[in-house]
């Protein structure tokens, strides 16, 4: 996967920690540049041109401070943060 257009932004990712104050936005598409996006409430990647492109999701990440720092624990948004994987 690549990961481009970074900018940090000041969301609330799906109640971050307190003392994380930064939200990373990511671009994301693989080697055959499929984005993802939501089809019937499932992300998938698939081939976004013209109209089709505002569909594309932006991954926002936020480290998660609650568990183990060594292992790099992170929290992962779509839909600006109301959808999460932790």
């Amino acid at each position: 996967l690549l990961f481009l257009n970074t900018e940090a932004e000041g969301f609330d990712l799906c109640r971050a920690p307190a003392l994380q104050t930064k939200v990373f936005q990511y671009r994301i598409w693989d080697v055959n540049q499929k984005s993802l996006y939501l089809r019937n409430d499932q992300l998938v990647a698939g081939h976004l041109q013209g109209a089709n492109a505002a569909l594309e999701e932006k991954v926002f990440w936020v480290p998660n401070r609650a568990f183990e720092a060594a292992r790099l624990p992170i929290i992962l948004g779509i839909r600006n943060g109301t959808r999460c994987l932790a």
